[in-house]
């Protein structure tokens, strides 16, 4: 699958996206975007009323009629407000406004009714890396610190469900290492063989490791190195072992690689848009948008 292809076909694209504490220009700029380019709704949830702010952009009047405003005195009254019209599917869509990333996963994690049956959520990457032949998913970037064996099969679990959601066929799902055989030494490599081998009759994942970073996504590297995988250089999701480890490709994918990028927070019963408050606003937008297509 092409990023730039899912991305930019976004028009037709419905749904309402839940802005909470929408306060700060980037925000609203990224609405006024992410109105602009589909044909969803936004409702904004806060304790401020950003009428002045929205109309400083001298947007047009018909995305204006595509906004909708609930602003109450208390911050409390402002989550239970969001809570309710996501459960009763008023709101399809989550989105991080000016709020920080650890209290809007605790007002996820602290309704329950928000959870899928596995009851655990993973952050994906969803990079257009200029030097990679397709989209690369990667997980996890922000959220799991050393996912255990069984927490990584959960996640590759939702990030099926997300590929399927999205179009894909079928999904490569590379598990990450620093070396290419099961030792001892690098319990990574351990637990990926292991991983591996628990999805070996799954017939939508392939799913193999563990792989170097360069025999995973360059298969003139792994035919090099001899490496008997039918994946090998040609992953579709790439899962780390650490979040440090996926912390930091993130960095060098957007710093030196010039990637484009688009979040999500995997696992509940709707999208999450978990973007950090200094990502750009196309970040933010491409964020929105494959949320939006995960509706479909």
């Amino acid at each position: 699958m092409q990023f730039e292809a899912l991305i930019s076909n976004a028009n037709a694209l419905e749904g309402n996206i839940g802005v909470l504490f929408a306060n700060d220009e980037k925000t609203i700029a990224s609405i006024i975007e992410i109105l602009e380019q589909t044909n969803c709704h936004v409702t904004l949830y806060g304790v401020k009323d950003p009428t002045e702010l929205i109309r400083s952009f001298n947007i047009d009047s018909a995305f204006l009629n595509r906004i909708h405003l609930r602003t109450f005195q208390e911050r409390e009254d402002v989550f239970q407000k969001c809570a309710d019209d996501l459960n009763q599917q008023v709101t399809h869509v989550l989105m991080k406004g000016d709020i920080t990333s650890s209290e809007i996963l605790s007002f996820v994690l602290k309704n329950k009714s928000f959870m899928d049956k596995q009851h655990f959520l993973n952050h994906v990457a969803c990079f257009d890396i200029p030097s990679y032949h397709k989209m690369l998913i990667l997980s996890d970037v922000a959220l799991n610190v050393h996912p255990s064996i069984d927490e990584r099969i959960q996640m590759i679990e939702n990030i099926e469900i997300f590929a399927k959601k999205i179009g894909y066929a079928s999904l490569n799902v590379g598990l990450l290492s620093s070396v290419e055989h099961p030792t001892s030494k690098i319990p990574s490599s351990i637990d990926a063989a292991e991983i591996a081998a628990h999805f070996k009759e799954d017939d939508y994942l392939k799913v193999d490791g563990p792989f170097a970073f360069d025999n995973a996504i360059d298969k003139e590297s792994a035919i090099e190195k001899n490496i008997d995988s039918d994946i090998a250089g040609d992953i579709d999701a790439l899962i780390v072992p650490h979040i440090d480890v996926g912390n930091a490709l993130y960095k060098a994918f957007t710093y030196f690689a010039n990637a484009q990028t688009a979040n999500l927070i995997l696992g509940s019963k709707f999208p999450i848009v978990l973007t950090s408050r200094a990502d750009s606003v196309q970040n933010k937008v491409n964020s929105a948008i494959l949320a939006l297509h995960t509706l479909k």
